[in-house]
């Protein structure tokens, strides 16, 4: 008898799994697809699902505006929906404007409680990347019995052009993500999800969003953890001041015909005693040139990008998380290191770290190209800013340039000096100057007056696959920006495919202890994972757990990161004067012209490429190694 009614159950199951997942919304009933876990769990896959107005015509360089169609048929939602505009490869534009779309997995138990739901931010500095479900396959994590959300928002200019001022104040990309939880927050209940138990994720790019998420309290209730890797709001790359948006805007309005000559006020600075009329009329004028903007081709738009690089492809960041003047709907009006200092960040746990190497993802390219690396040497003192997206905040450029240069090339004129020591310490000082320095900085400060656990690591298992295969090599050059992230998604197994590699049994084991402790945070707030020590907060005695040890996926706790090189870090911004709460500084004084504000940058560009006469390296390479090591 129990012989037949297992029979019967099993075609039971089988006969539910051969139809198509349906599940009924406020806007109608979704169709989705299945998918299988690692472990082989079932899992219903809705993607390209819409959560705003697409962003488009009058709404272009506007807050997003909620998706209200209801559909009176079943909507499809078999297949990833648009990407975001960017450049490919041949930096031709790809994706549409209409991209503002969600994927949602969720795994089938038998136990039908509520689940933990994990929102997923990109990362792609903020130029690149998507919610592509094939990279970001739910494979792995889904093992946890948790709901997998990954979010699409607008990259680059449609999404970070900022006026200064009401006009355009930029942030459509971090507003995008908060519409995004808005509507998770009125609908993953749909899918089975429990409202209550919602975290936020996101790696290098998508960790500055996740943290400055944090850092303002529109996002109460939306969200009741954080995960970020190799990314702080904090970072120069990730808080632009008004003053550069504000030049970079009015550039963009010149070479588009969207300008006008005027007096130029480069943002609208609460210091500066201007009469109401004045404010005004500054306000009309960005009016105007939004409105002429909104009326382009959004490929005379993206085509800007390249615009501004001042060395090669650095810096990266050109658009991006800004200041904001103060607003209902304004996501940023301080530093978030000010916010931070005065303790008016959201007290919820978080889980935080970065990996071995990260300088790779820039120093790899000088380490291959001997030419680009003898160019980097010569042009050091005038490169070294750009190259670390610090150029902002950087007032003493030749003072910053020989502290770097004595802290890690402390021998560098020796001839005897190991040519493979240089190209190690690189790495760290790209390493340190973009990612490691700025999250030990956030968390140190943070944890120290929270209430809630702050937990760190540092991602030390050296793999089977890397994000250092984007730049041509075969094998695995390090531990590198994004490394970690092939533990959480199989990214790098399904974009090297044609290398034929497969994960080994350490691979196996790395993979079940991200997720464990990714899953179990979600949970509960602590990254446990089985084959793990007990983790300790950050908070006592500044703790944090090394993941893997070369080869082996060791992990242990440990003391004090990277002490002598944080201590550098901090003793430099200090001397230098890195802003913090200065981020509406006039830029040119006595300036009549609009057309000679915006070109002050151009000019700075045009004298920096004519004095170190950049070798510029295939395009195709320099797409693909960005995307690599930015595209999660």
């Amino acid at each position: 008898m129990y012989h037949y009614l297992w029979l019967i159950s099993m075609f039971i199951c089988i006969k539910a799994a051969s139809h198509e997942p349906i599940v009924r919304t406020n806007f109608g009933p979704i169709r989705g697809k299945w998918l299988n876990s690692n472990r082989g769990l079932l899992i219903a896959a809705y993607l390209g699902v819409p959560y705003a107005q697409p962003p488009v015509g009058k709404f272009r360089f506007k807050s997003p505006q909620p998706w209200q169609q209801h559909w009176m048929n079943v909507h499809n939602a078999i297949e990833d929906g648009p990407k975001c505009p960017q450049l490919d490869e041949n930096m031709k534009m790809v994706g549409d404007e209409d991209c503002l779309n969600l994927n949602i997995f969720v795994p089938q138990i038998s136990n039908k409680r509520k689940l933990p739901v994990l929102v997923y931010i990109h990362g792609g500095s903020f130029v690149t990347g998507s919610n592509n479900s094939t990279l970001l396959a739910p494979t792995y994590l889904l093992d946890q019995e948790i709901i997998l959300v990954t979010v699409n928002y607008r990259l680059g200019i449609f999404g970070f052009l900022s006026s200064g001022n009401e006009a355009s104040p930029g942030n459509y990309g971090l507003k995008d993500v908060i519409e995004a939880l808005v509507w998770i927050q009125a609908n993953i209940e749909d899918f089975g999800g429990n409202t209550s138990l919602v975290t936020l994720a996101g790696h290098s790019a998508g960790a500055a969003i996740v943290h400055h998420l944090a850092l303002t309290n529109r996002t109460e209730n939306l969200f009741d953890k954080i995960i970020t890797h190799s990314g702080s709001a904090n970072a120069p790359w990730a808080i632009h001041t008004a003053k550069y948006s504000k030049i970079r805007y009015i550039t963009i309005a010149i070479e588009l015909g969207c300008t006008t000559n005027r007096k130029i006020m480069e943002v609208d600075d609460p210091t500066n005693e201007l009469s109401k009329s004045d404010q005004e009329s500054i306000i009309e004028d960005d009016m105007k040139i939004l409105n002429c903007l909104r009326n382009k081709n959004p490929e005379d738009i993206i085509k800007m990008l390249s615009y501004f690089y001042m060395w090669r492809d650095n810096p990266y960041v050109n658009f991006g998380p800004v200041v904001e003047p103060p607003a209902e709907d304004a996501v940023i009006i301080k530093h978030p290191m000010v916010t931070i200092e005065n303790e008016e960040f959201r007290d919820i746990p978080w889980l935080s770290g970065v990996v071995d190497d990260e300088g790779y993802i820039k120093s790899l390219s000088m380490i291959l190209d001997a030419e680009l690396w003898d160019e980097f040497e010569h042009a050091f003192d005038e490169i070294i800013s750009i190259v670390l997206e610090q150029e902002e905040i950087i007032g003493h450029l030749k003072k910053y340039a020989n502290q770097l240069m004595q802290f890690y090339f402390p021998n560098f004129d020796d001839k005897a000096y190991d040519q493979q020591a240089i190209m190690n310490n690189i790495t760290m000082m790209i390493g340190d100057g973009l990612i490691n320095y700025w999250s030990f900085e956030a968390l140190s400060a943070q944890s120290s007056v929270m209430n809630s656990s702050a937990f760190f690591f540092k991602f030390s298992y050296d793999g089977t696959f890397s994000a250092t295969f984007a730049s041509g090599l075969t094998r695995n050059f390090g531990i590198t920006h994004g490394d970690d992230m092939n533990y959480i998604f199989p990214i790098y197994n399904n974009m090297y495919e044609d290398l034929q590699l497969q994960n080994t049994l350490n691979d196996v084991t790395m993979i079940n202890i991200m997720t464990e402790m990714w899953g179990n945070f979600v949970k509960t707030g602590i990254p446990s994972a089985q084959l793990s020590p007990h983790w300790q907060p950050y908070q006592e005695d500044f703790r944090f757990m090394k993941l893997g040890m070369g080869r082996s996926p060791d992990i242990s706790m440990e003391n004090d990161f990277l002490p002598m090189r944080m201590e550098f870090w901090n003793n430099l911004m200090t001397s230098v004067g890195a802003p913090r709460d200065t981020l509406f500084p006039e830029v040119i004084d006595d300036n009549e012209n609009g057309e000679e504000a915006a070109n002050q940058i151009l000019v700075n560009a045009t004298n920096l490429h004519n004095s170190v006469k950049p070798i510029l390296l295939d395009i195709k390479i320099i797409f693909i190694l960005i995307i690599c090591y930015y595209y999660i």
